[in-house]
């Protein structure tokens, strides 16, 4: 079992009243593949950019296979940035087509980083925070998915009715769930602080055992940036919307 992995299996087996936000779950379960690409060096951070880590041709990577589309996708899109930044016709444009998908995959209220006047990034790399955004787009239906081709998720036994099956998928007593229950109740630090991040233990702090300096600390505070650039947008959602109600009533709607 894979970080992630074990992640979505502990977040899927909260009590009801600890429900966790999707796009938290996303999010996190990005982050979570960065740190096992990490420990497992295909792939190392230069300050706070995510960077290739050289490999014999026709080395076998990752063994699990969201970690390989997680791979594989990152290159693409560092390929793409990296053709873009060496055609100088096509940097402006390029830049503002990342740009605007950078936009598409972060809260409408997220404000975009400054770009460079040339449109091309000397850095190379990409942000662990914009890994968050591209990497975290419906990754929590990936998860479940694999949970289900390897038995871990089952379709609930119960039968409403007695006649009609219900849709209801719950965890089943394997292997996999078991040891996400021994792992998180060894209360390993980088499992413990992504899951308390998206609230899975409620309110409590995340915990400070991750060293500082760290690969994982890195991702972790980026992590925490990205949660709460998507709480605030919830909540600017929310006052939208309460504003909107509150114009239709006094208008007699």
């Amino acid at each position: 079992m894979t970080t992630p992995r074990d992640l979505i299996v502990v977040a899927m087996d909260v009590p009801p009243d600890l429900l966790v936000d999707r796009g938290d779950l996303s999010l996190a379960l990005a982050g979570a593949e960065l740190i096992d690409l990490i420990a497992a060096k295909e792939l190392a951070l230069r300050g706070d950019r995510v960077v290739p880590v050289p490999r014999p041709k026709g080395e076998r990577r990752t063994a699990d296979r969201l970690l390989e589309e997680a791979l594989t996708a990152y290159e693409t899109a560092t390929r793409s940035a990296e053709a873009a930044d060496r055609d100088p016709g096509r940097a402006t444009d390029k830049a503002t087509e990342r740009a605007a998908g950078e936009a598409a995959d972060r809260p409408t209220g997220k404000r975009a980083e400054p770009a460079a006047e040339s449109g091309a990034d000397d850095n190379p790399g990409e942000r662990v925070e914009d890994w968050l955004w591209r990497r975290g787009r419906d990754l929590p239906t990936a998860y479940i998915a694999a949970l289900e081709e390897d038995g871990t998720l089952v379709p609930e036994r119960h039968r409403r009715w007695g006649l009609l099956p219900t849709s209801r998928r719950v965890l089943a007593d394997t292997p996999g769930r078991r040891r996400a229950a021994q792992h998180w109740a060894s209360d390993a630090p980088v499992l413990r602080a992504l899951a308390t991040l998206i609230g899975v233990k409620g309110d409590e702090p995340p915990p400070d055992e991750v060293p500082t300096g760290s690969p994982s600390r890195v991702v972790l505070r980026a992590l925490r940036h990205a949660v709460e650039e998507l709480a605030e947008e919830r909540r600017l959602r929310t006052t939208r919307l309460d504003r909107a109600n509150a114009t239709y009533r006094s208008r007699g709607y």
